[in-house]
C-alpha cells in the first residue's frame, strides 16, 4: 500500500474476496483519504488510527468488531513491546502475535521510559484479585530487543504493570458494625 494510491496487485487481491471488510490502520497522513475512497469501491472500509504511532498501536489493541480486532480492554492478554524506531524488531516479533498467548504490538518511543499513553493502557488492563491471586487472570508480555532497545528499568516497569495486584477495597464496600 502506498500513502496516496492502491497498488494494482492489492486491488486484484481484494477483488478476489468479493466486497471484503477493509481496515486502514493509521491516520490520513499515513494512508490518504484518496486511498480510502479508492478502497471503498472494493469493499467496506473502516479507518482505525491516531495521530502518532504509539497512540495508533493502542487504538488498534483496543479495537474490536464482530470479525476483527484484538479487543484488549480488560485483563488476561498477551502483549508485545517494541520501539518505534526499530521497525525490523517489530517485524521479527510478528510471530508472537499469532501464536500461544498472542497479542497486539505496543510501541515505545525511547529505551529509557514508558510513554504515558502506554502506561495508562497497561493500568487500564492490569489484573487484580480480592482473595486468591491463583484464581485471577494474567497478562503476558514479550519485550523485543535487549537492554539497549528497552532498558532494564523500563522492562521492570512494564512487568510491574502487567502483574496481578491485590485489589483495594473501596470505602463503600466495607461493612459497618
Amino acid at each position: 500500500m502506498h500513502r496516496t494510491s492502491v497498488p494494482q496487485e492489492t486491488k486484484a487481491a481484494l477483488l478476489t474476496h468479493g466486497q471484503p471488510r477493509i481496515y486502514i490502520l493509521g491516520p490520513p497522513s499515513t494512508v490518504s483519504a484518496g486511498v480510502a475512497t479508492e478502497l471503498k469501491k472494493l469493499g467496506t472500509v473502516k479507518r482505525l488510527g491516531a495521530a502518532n504511532p504509539i497512540d495508533n498501536a493502542i487504538a488498534f489493541a483496543r479495537y474490536s468488531d464482530p470479525t476483527f480486532g484484538w479487543g484488549v480492554v480488560d485483563p488476561g492478554h498477551g502483549l508485545v513491546f517494541a520501539r518505534t524506531d526499530r521497525p525490523l524488531d517489530a517485524a521479527a516479533a510478528s510471530p508472537l502475535s499469532v501464536s500461544g498467548s498472542y497479542g497486539p504490538l505496543l510501541l515505545l518511543a525511547s529505551p529509557t521510559g514508558l510513554d504515558g499513553a502506554v502506561g495508562q493502557f497497561l493500568l487500564d488492563i492490569q489484573p487484580g484479585y480480592t482473595r486468591d491471586p491463583v484464581r485471577g487472570v494474567y497478562n503476558h508480555g514479550w519485550i523485543v530487543g535487549d537492554e539497549r532497545a528497552i532498558s532494564v528499568a523500563t522492562q521492570a516497569r512494564i512487568d510491574s504493570l502487567l502483574e496481578i495486584k491485590k485489589a483495594q477495597s473501596s470505602p463503600a464496600s466495607t461493612s459497618s458494625p
